[in-house]
């Protein structure tokens, strides 16, 4: 069992960013695990695996492995059987920046057959044709246009654009990402849910629309009728209370207020109170295969001016989310690593480090 360190260039999708950043492995280095199969964990919102390998200097280490979600393997040619515990495997990808991390993002798995199975793209086998069917009123699935999100950031803190109050100047002073509420798989709300790098489904009906969000156990209704019994009797929520309207054909507006009060609940590193509100533009573009958003969020306990964030939706192959939920231990297990003894042997709180409350 050998670590072998080269030099090559991935190639990932974008569909490799997740919730939070990989800006810690390097890229344009290759790292070679050959070993055994300690753990192979199939949860939301990351699949792990554990490998038994040796370092360059001959020690067997425990090395973690980070793939794509439960959703993005299934759509590569992935199950929940394709490794066994016991399994001598060669694993390929990008190691951590800081050599004294075992720690790698995982590129694809050769099996002592040679058959390779890839994390973030689908080269196991053929790929089907995948018809992508044009929407006319925003239904339908749709996924994050990742040429619009910057990957690196994605585990960052809080937009530097944005205009603070005393209270909102506070939080910088408090942030740190181990008290992301996601890493213990907490509701994030809107509008972090609109802008979140996972699949969209879109329902339409007369009276309402309805979204919901892969991977996340957060489902919204927006209704159309401003006198809708269901906007005046709603209870406050993270998703908060939504009314909408179609300036033309083509769109959308939302808006939305009647929130809990919520950690991290407008951008990371940005509380929200009970008097936010936010309002969503969604503009489907004429060939039916984008929308362009734009989100604004009011809140005078934490942001002295209202905020404005922008994304844009392509359009996906038409599909129903797979109800696999996030797991708070998959969520927070990248913190397991440590630069002591390469990693934390549990799946847990990090070693020496405590989560931060929610």
């Amino acid at each position: 069992m050998k670590l072998t360190i080269g030099i090559c260039i991935f190639l990932l999708s974008p569909s490799v960013f997740a919730h939070h950043s990989r800006a810690n492995f390097d890229r344009s280095t290759t790292a070679v695990l050959t070993g055994k199969i300690t753990d192979y964990a199939w949860r939301n919102p990351h699949v792990f695996i554990e490998i038994e390998a040796e370092d360059n200097n001959g020690v067997n280490q425990t090395w973690l492995v980070e793939a794509h979600s439960v959703t993005g393997m299934r759509l590569n040619g992935w199950g929940d059987d394709s490794l066994r515990v016991g399994e001598q495997v060669t694993i390929s990808g990008s190691p951590d920046f800081n050599s004294a991390k075992h720690f790698v993002l995982l590129d694809h798995v050769e099996k002592e057959n040679g058959s390779k199975l890839y994390a973030f793209r689908n080269n196991n086998a053929a790929p089907a044709r995948r018809e992508i069917e044009a929407s006319s009123d925003f239904s339908g699935t749709w996924t994050l246009d990742m040429r619009r999100f910057n990957a690196r950031l994605a585990g960052g803190g809080r937009p530097t654009d944005w205009q603070y109050t005393e209270a909102g100047e506070e939080l910088a002073g408090e942030f740190s990402l181990i008290n992301n509420p996601e890493l213990q798989c907490k509701e994030i709300g809107v509008p972090r849910i609109t802008i979140y790098p996972y699949g969209t489904n879109f329902y339409m009906s007369e009276d309402n629309l309805r979204i919901k969000k892969e991977h996340l156990n957060e489902q919204r209704v927006i209704w159309f009728d401003k006198d809708s019994p269901e906007l005046q009797n709603q209870a406050p929520s993270y998703v908060g209370t939504s009314y909408g309207y179609f300036k033309a054909d083509n769109h959308l507006v939302i808006e939305t207020n009647n929130f809990l009060a919520t950690q991290w609940g407008s951008a990371r590193g940005v509380n929200s109170s009970e008097e936010k509100s936010v309002l969503e533009e969604y503009v489907l573009a004429e060939d039916g295969l984008s929308i362009e958003i734009t989100v604004t969020v009011t809140d005078p306990v934490y942001l002295s001016a209202p905020g404005v964030a922008s994304t844009a939706y392509i359009k996906d192959e038409n599909r129903e989310f797979e109800e696999t939920p996030c797991d708070p231990e998959s969520a927070s297990r990248h913190l397991t690593v440590n630069s002591q003894t390469g990693m934390g042997m549990g799946t847990g709180t990090p070693m020496g480090m405590a989560m931060g409350a929610n």
